[in-house]
């Protein structure tokens, strides 16, 4: 800003247009500083702004890359403990399954057991049952046989007796025959000519050679004697 000079020969007017020049000037400068310390203030406020935006903005990529991080841990723990527990199931289904097995497998031994042993049992009973038919046969048969061998054996002796008897009964017959005829002779040697030629051998014999003669028949040492067959017990 110039000074403006004062003389004699300056005028008022003069003067104070040069006050008002020096005014203008003043502000003029004045305004000059507060626009330079306006723009200096703007741009210190815009780098602190820039400064601001960049830290958030780092702050917020950090906050982003952290929150990544722990959605991504997360997300793995997660995967493992889905992984881990259909490990689980897979082992508990697996578990299970070789306990149905096992258990399938047992009753299907115990009711292959019990079958064997019902088996073993009915055929033990049927060769029991088998063995006691074939023994009672073969005593029945042995029994059959000793009664049939018992039985022809008494016919047998009931046939030899007979046989016997019969011959035995022949001769006593013929022997009874024979002393008849000699008795008859006698007799019919004792009686008159006329008695032996007319009159049968029957009407000829009197009473006491009837008698005589039932009584040798009957009683006498000449009587026959035909045994009865016993069977043996």
């Amino acid at each position: 800003m110039g000074v403006v000079e004062n003389g004699p020969s300056r005028t008022p007017s003069a003067a104070a247009a040069d006050r008002v020049a020096s005014i203008v000037a003043a502000a003029e400068a004045a305004a000059d500083r507060m626009r330079r310390e306006a723009e200096e203030q703007m741009r210190a406020r815009i780098a602190e702004g820039d400064r601001a935006a960049e830290n958030r903005v780092t702050a917020a990529e950090e906050e982003a890359a952290e929150i990544l991080r722990l959605a991504q841990t997360e997300a793995t723990r997660l995967r493992e403990a889905a992984r881990a527990e259909a490990e689980q199931q897979k082992s508990a289904a697996a578990t299970e399954a070789l306990t149905v097995v096992a258990k399938a497998q047992e009753e299907a031994e115990k009711m292959t057991a019990e079958a064997q042993a019902a088996a073993a049992k009915t055929r033990e009973e049927a060769e029991t049952g088998s063995r006691e038919m074939l023994r009672e046969a073969r005593t029945t048969s042995s029994d059959v046989r000793t009664e049939g061998l018992e039985i022809v054996g008494n016919l047998r002796e009931m046939g030899d007796s007979l046989r016997s008897n019969a011959e035995r009964l022949l001769r006593d017959v013929q022997l009874v025959h024979s002393r008849m005829v000699a008795q008859l002779d006698r007799t019919d040697g004792g009686l008159p000519p006329a008695a032996r030629s007319g009159t049968p051998i029957s009407a000829r014999r009197g009473p006491g050679t009837r008698s005589s003669t039932r009584s040798s028949e009957r009683g006498g040492p000449d009587d026959l004697d035909v045994p009865e067959f016993i069977p043996p017990s």
